[in-house]
């Protein structure tokens, strides 16, 4: 699916601000939505058919991959490059150091964890 295809199925849940584009270890594709900007940004987690995922350890993944991969992204100069946040993409611009950055990737996971438009089973 198109990221622009998700950030309109997901319009209906506010204003879109961002979808980032993942894909899990056994390659299932989701895309983590923004809503609104700074303080009063909100997320949600939707799974390939654009549905409203709620179960925590799938957005917990879901949102400490997309952090790694953008860490990593930022560390390997690749900028605002269009990617999606997969273990593959990890593999081949991750480095050593991005180790050191798992506190901002923590803090990242408890945003979104704390920031969630539903209840997380």
């Amino acid at each position: 699916m198109e990221l622009d295809e998700v950030a309109r199925l997901a319009a209906a849940q506010g204003e879109v601000t961002g979808v980032l584009a993942a894909e899990s270890a056994g390659g299932e594709p989701s895309y983590l939505v923004a809503f609104g900007a700074d303080d009063d940004r909100e997320w949600l987690l939707l799974d390939a058919a654009a549905q409203p995922v709620a179960d925590r350890p799938r957005v917990r993944e879901v949102s400490s991959l997309v952090a790694m991969c953008e860490l990593a992204a930022e560390a390997a100069g690749a900028g605002d490059d269009a990617r999606v946040a997969s273990p593959a993409y990890l593999d081949a611009v991750g480095t050593a150091e991005l180790a050191a950055s798992m506190g901002v990737v923590e803090a990242f996971v408890a945003e979104v964890e704390a920031r969630y438009k539903l209840p997380l089973r």
